[in-house]
């Protein structure tokens, strides 16, 4: 199926980091991640309608080089699929995150996410090249901003997540905040193991600035 035609762990004990090859090309990067349990606990507005970001997650993308990363939120949306999220309350969640984003002065190039699932029901019953840990995501903002994906990253809490990124040939961060990997769908390896968003974007600023010393 072609990329732009729908929608749109096994833990790994730390030890030796796996050895990542990236090409010292600064340019056409990207910061893909997830959104629940990585930067919000659930994509859920709250009664007042304001979201509830998880520690340090504002702080961490204020971190972010906005010189050097496009930002993408990658999700795969299983609540939608699955009922127990109306797609139109999740059209309203990103809207006051985007709102929220303007307010920091944090650029969200993108939003993808795919709201299918083969066993999901009604029309979301279906499968999707978008739906992680598939690399549909990645190869479509490749398309669509030109990217060179040897020299992005995906940050996520599942082993969806990681094994995604790596089918894309991202570099991969699971944090511990989530699921923290323990879904024990798939046994990954994810680049860097680290305990939050802050940490990881730490993580990345330090590997990116290694790379060009």
């Amino acid at each position: 199926m072609p990329w732009g035609q729908s929608a749109a762990f096994v833990l790994a004990t730390p030890g030796p980091q796996k050895d990542i090859q990236m090409a010292k090309i600064p340019d056409k990067q990207g910061l893909f991640f997830e959104l629940d349990g990585v930067l919000v606990q659930q994509a859920r507005l709250g009664a007042d309608g304001g979201i509830q970001f998880l520690d340090r997650a504002i702080e961490a993308l204020g971190r972010i080089d906005q010189r050097q990363f496009k930002l993408f939120l990658a999700t795969s949306r299983h609540d939608i699929a699955f009922g127990e999220l109306k797609e139109r309350e999740f059209t309203k969640f990103c809207e006051a995150f985007l709102v929220r984003m303007q307010q920091e002065q944090i650029p969200i190039a993108k939003i993808y996410s795919c709201p299918y699932h083969p066993k999901g029901k009604g029309r979301f019953r279906k499968e999707s090249v978008f739906r992680k840990p598939g690399p549909g995501i990645f190869k479509m903002a490749q398309q669509e901003f030109d990217l060179n994906l040897h020299r992005c990253w995906m940050i996520g809490h599942t082993t969806a997540d990681i094994l995604a990124g790596q089918r894309a040939e991202l570099g991969t961060i699971l944090v511990r905040t989530g699921k923290g990997g323990q879904d024990g769908e798939f046994d990954v390896e994810p680049h860097f193991v680290e305990d939050d968003f802050h940490a990881a974007i730490a993580r990345i600023n330090q590997f990116e600035y290694a790379l060009r010393s």
